[in-house]
């Protein structure tokens, strides 16, 4: 299979005119319609903090299982913490089920939580972050990059605005409070034979508004499904990030942007430790407060609204809660 993400330079977009961003919010307006899918390179976030980071992460999920086990996550929906093997399944999202995915991880989000909090009336969806003890630095440097995150955050949602013929900072005014999660996740080398149906992460689309992914390209990484129903791999290089939009986001544009199926597939037979990958995947969430309303410029007599408003945070646990409901009750 064959890369088919189109690349995006970002050089210059932090000082570039307007001319200059609205070309580029256009380009990224025809892939978030094609596709749901693009890839930035001269982005801003530096090399050395990625790699930093990359081995960081490495160091924590190298450690036993027992001293991660000791900032296990207890949160449902936005898991803050350690999360084990076997404790996800993600086609349950699409109402599939299907073995355990591969894969352990950790969470964090803002910084700032140090409280649960609930802005929805009956359910915390701000929670306060776990931090392990050892690797030393690991705080301080994840710190960093999910600052690093929110930064570019930022970045792409102006040109998001600007490709939807909003107010440039439109999207930025709305993630003020946000509610976004950095996950790491490690998915090892493959010590048994998978069970039939079962990948690294089953097929699903993301809950949010945005996701930025930085990958490794390693046998069995992340694939894309095309327009035509093929699945294609996602290469990229190794300080490039992967961009999709989530079903918040689709929903917020009235379906204009493609919130897309994609799985992170298992390794051919014999890859070794070669096939070790980590993924870290900031997913992008507006304040959970805010109301998901059509977008003014995707909705008209001819095109009415076709969701009904929602609060962001209670767009995502609904789909948490519907991927639960089908885990409990083993059907699918």
């Amino acid at each position: 299979m064959t890369q088919t993400l189109r690349e995006i330079s970002l050089e210059g977009v932090r000082t570039a005119g307007p001319e200059a961003k609205r070309d580029l919010a256009e380009r990224i307006d025809a892939e978030l319609k094609r596709i749901g899918f693009f890839v930035i390179s001269d982005h801003g976030v530096a090399p050395t903090l990625i790699d930093e980071t990359v081995r960081t992460a490495n160091a924590f999920f190298d450690l036993p299982l027992a001293e991660k086990m000791q900032i296990k996550s207890t949160v449902q929906g936005s898991p803050r913490g350690y999360i084990d093997f076997g404790l996800e399944t993600l086609a349950l999202t699409t109402g599939r089920k299907t073995p355990p995915d591969l894969k352990e991880g950790f969470g964090m989000g803002p910084p700032q939580v140090v409280a649960d909090k609930d802005v929805l009336g009956g359910t915390t969806t701000y929670n306060p972050n776990l931090w392990p003890e050892q690797p030393a630095e690991f705080h301080e440097v994840i710190g960093r990059y999910y600052a690093a995150m929110e930064e570019l955050t930022s970045v792409l949602m102006e040109l998001f605005a600007i490709g939807m013929r909003l107010p440039p900072r439109y999207f930025v005014e709305r993630f003020t409070n946000h509610n976004s999660t950095l996950r790491l996740i490690n998915y090892p080398p493959l010590g048994v034979e998978p069970e039939e149906g079962q990948l690294r992460a089953g097929a699903h689309t993301d809950y949010g508004a945005l996701t930025i992914l930085l990958g490794q390209d390693r046998p069995g990484g992340l694939q894309v499904r095309t327009p035509s129903g093929e699945w294609v791999d996602a290469r990229t290089a190794p300080h490039s990030f992967v961009i999709n939009i989530g079903d918040l986001m689709m929903t917020w544009s009235n379906d204009t942007w493609l919130s897309n199926m994609h799985r992170v597939t298992t390794p051919p037979p014999g890859s070794g430790d070669h096939s070790r990958r980590l993924s870290m995947a900031y997913f992008c969430n507006p304040n959970d407060d805010l109301l998901i309303e059509c977008l003014p410029t995707c909705c008209s007599a001819d095109r009415p609204a076709r969701y009904p408003p929602i609060a962001a945070g209670r767009h995502r646990f609904h789909k948490i809660e519907r991927s639960k409901a089908l885990a409990d009750a083993g059907t699918g």
